[in-house]
């Protein structure tokens, strides 16, 4: 519910016009934290592995049946059945966000009107960019656990054209987010995967030309040296020596060209989902313009490196390998929100605009309480919208070790504990995908 403008205007009686204030008022004052309050008891269960219990909690929330809040509810329980092991029907729902996603991009002047008036929180949940980004890579994942890696491959692909398309869709102040380093890293192993060196070796170039300079310098992600030695055995079975040479130098790979074409040893690749995305949190400051109480409110998260624990593998017992930060997911979310907060300027100031009209016009009609009105209002409902896919995880990392062809009993840490044990079974010559949670 927002306050209707028309209807403030046709309203007679000042008792009315004040009602409808004090009612717009006491609206700002409730509603904000709405959806942090109806999900936290479904965080809490998610986060502490009672999935069921986190279904139950959505599914009985008010959540699912507010049609603004419907691709986040769609988001959310994709992410509670693939823990749950229900990957189809996640999957499923997954799907139907990135249709919604499309959907909801181009929104009706009607909602969209209400935001100016009121906050961004009174449209329907249209997704951040990184987010709509995310729904693909979550898809990847799943269709790895699956063993289908033609439709991970796919969904990895779509990574970076969804990226380019957004991207394309703003003039100015364009995000640094705008190739995924990770989408190719993975696209890269599939295809090597599949023995298709060649189209392995283009997104592994991709791959390090993007960690080593918009990764590196705005997302604290180093390139991952597993990347940089998969890519050396590559050119050089491939006989590219003169770029292997040059791969080798620049990053002092300690591997022989003849040590890169023994084809009598298998890989073991893990993709490890890592922690829980910061929720989104209001950065916010007031200043008084014009006799007015201005609030400047916008979303953000916090930024930082995700500090996981021991992740990576112990085959046979021995000594272990550990995972490289593939993507950290914090981050990007953080950066891509200061990039959006650049381009809403113009927008926050018109909503501003409108507001410092009602409370001059409720001044001039009630007197000092009108004007007093209006101000809380105005302050009050400038709100930032904290509305955000809370169950994606922090950052994705990537083990890779080479083994013997043979059986090996491989034991699996993620974020400081053991998450499986398996027994795994590799060809000569075999790269095998992995992906754990939890």
């Amino acid at each position: 519910m927002v306050l209707n403008l028309a209807l403030y205007s046709k309203a007679k009686s000042p008792k009315i016009r004040a009602s409808l204030l004090v009612a717009a008022l006491s609206l700002g004052l409730g509603a904000c934290a709405s959806y942090t309050d109806e999900t936290r008891e479904v965080v809490s269960a998610y986060r502490s592995g009672n999935y069921e219990q986190a279904l139950s909690k959505l599914d009985g929330s008010d959540i699912k049946e507010q049609s603004r809040n419907q691709l986040l509810y769609f988001l959310e329980r994709a992410m509670i059945l693939d823990r749950l092991s229900q990957r189809d029907d996640s999957r499923q729902l997954l799907l139907k966000s990135d249709q919604l996603i499309d959907k909801l991009y181009t929104t009706s002047v009607s909602k969209e009107a209400a935001t100016y008036f009121y906050n961004e929180g009174a449209q329907s949940y249209a997704g951040e960019d990184y987010e709509k980004v995310a729904v693909h890579t979550m898809l990847a994942h799943s269709f790895i656990e699956d063993g289908r890696l033609d439709a991970a491959r796919v969904e990895a692909l779509k990574i970076n054209s969804r990226l380019s398309e957004i991207n394309g869709f703003y003039e100015e102040n364009k995000n640094h987010y705008k190739e995924d380093a990770y989408a190719r890293y993975l696209a890269a192993m599939i295809y090597e995967s599949r023995g298709e060196d060649d189209s392995a070796i283009v997104d592994y170039r991709n791959a390090l030309k993007v960690y080593e300079n918009d990764y590196a310098k705005f997302f604290a992600n180093p390139v991952p040296d597993q990347l940089v030695h998969a890519l050396y055995k590559l050119l050089i079975r491939r006989s590219r020596q003169s770029e292997a040479q040059q791969l080798k130098d620049t990053y002092k790979i300690n591997l022989s060209p003849k040590e890169a074409r023994d084809s009598s040893e298998a890989e073991l690749v893990i993709i490890h989902e890592v922690g829980h995305i910061n929720r989104k949190e209001r950065a916010e400051f007031m200043l008084p313009l014009g006799g007015q109480l201005v609030r400047f409110s916008f979303p953000a998260i916090r930024a930082f490196s995700y500090p996981y624990g021991r992740t990576g593998v112990t085959v046979d017992g021995q000594a272990s390998t550990y995972g490289e930060l593939g993507q950290n997911l914090n981050l990007i979310a953080s950066k891509t929100l200061d990039d959006r907060r650049t381009r809403t300027v113009l927008k926050s100031g018109a909503r501003l605009l409108l507001k410092g009209q009602l409370t001059q016009k409720a001044q001039k009609e009630f007197g000092p309480l009108g004007g007093l009105v209006g101000n809380l209002y105005g302050a009050v409902t400038e709100t930032a919208d904290t509305r955000s896919w809370t169950l994606l995880p922090a950052a994705f990392v990537v083990t890779r070790v080479t083994l013997k062809a043979g059986e090996h009993s491989v034991t699996i840490y993620n974020d400081g504990r053991v998450v499986g044990i398996k027994s795994v079974r590799l060809q000569a010559g075999q790269l095998q995908i992995v992906r754990v949670h939890g």
